[in-house]
């Protein structure tokens, strides 16, 4: 099952506003902040600056998705940029927002990276080998030029990472099954990730340069796309162990798991907001998919 398949996924509920973070939320069990209303397909959002400003990528219609940017402030998401010529996932950017990257399909291959410089616009691309071979859910890994991903090619289903010129390519994991979605740790020393290595998907943890894999999670259902807080001491992540997708949060070395959604709806695709305090994840209500805040506190 390859991480692309994985990729198309939603959920969470609406909340009450209280905190100093415009996006925060009141106390858990109160229904958690909706940020857009659109309730079309969305995917994969992230936090790009202290502000809290959120990108994420969005079926604009049915053949086309594109990267859009809702500010903290009061208005509608829009375009990331003004022209879209290929589909845009996964976007990511670096500690200090000098650096965005993001998955574009291709053709053959399938799905390149590209790496921009933000300030100048300069952009390069990373094109893995083989024609179907795909490049997901990049990562900046802190303290150094690297960025870190989820890559299909000759290798099999593995993290690798590639300088900010999309060159030197080296591979971090080289494990049996589907090995996807990294995460830096905000202090560059662990990279969380999702492996089918035992079968079913959980959540592990390994040092930057590959080594010292460990496995956090063990459920009956998959556990997928961590996220780690900001202050590096938890892990959002999503599981089906109870027998839909939800949002759960976790201790960094896997203990204390708790649900954070708590709704028979889709929630997916968490990333925390600078203060620590609240997570953002993608849900369906009713039919329809946008946005929400949740306090995780």
């Amino acid at each position: 099952m390859s991480c692309f398949s994985h990729g198309i996924g939603l959920a969470l509920v609406g909340l009450l506003l209280v905190s100093t973070s415009p996006w925060s939320t009141r106390a858990e069990g109160v229904e958690p902040r909706r940020l857009t209303r659109d309730g079309t397909l969305k995917l994969s959002p992230v936090v790009m600056n202290s502000l809290g400003d959120v990108v994420f990528a969005k079926h604009e219609n049915p053949n086309l998705v594109a990267l859009f940017r809702l500010n903290v402030g009061p208005g509608e998401a829009e375009r990331l940029t003004s022209t879209v010529a290929a589909h845009q996932f996964d976007p990511a950017y670096s500690a200090d927002g000098m650096w965005h990257c993001h998955a574009m399909s291709s053709g053959s291959p399938q799905l390149v990276l590209v790496i921009q410089k933000v300030a100048t616009g300069e952009t390069v691309e990373f094109r893995p080998r083989e024609a179907r071979a795909t490049v997901r859910n990049p990562s900046f890994l802190p303290g150094t030029d690297r960025i870190v991903i989820g890559i299909s090619d000759v290798q099999g289903h593995q993290i690798a990472s590639v300088n900010r010129r999309g060159e030197d390519l080296q591979y971090l994991t080289r494990a049996a099954g589907t090995n996807c979605w990294p995460a830096c740790s905000p202090d560059g020393r662990h990279i969380a990730f999702g492996s089918s290595r035992d079968v079913n998907f959980e959540i592990y943890v390994m040092e930057s340069d590959g080594s010292n894999v460990r496995r956090l999670t063990e459920s009956p259902g998959r556990d997928m796309r961590p996220a780690w807080s900001p202050d590096g001491r938890r892990l959002a992540f999503v599981s089906v162990r109870e027998g839909n997708s939800e949002v759960f949060v976790m201790e960094a070395d896997g203990g204390n798991p708790r649900n954070v959604t708590r709704h028979p709806g889709r929630d997916d695709y968490p990333t925390w907001m600078p203060d620590g305090r609240s997570v953002i994840a993608v849900s369906t209500r009713d039919g329809e998919c946008d946005l929400f805040a949740y306090d995780v506190d």
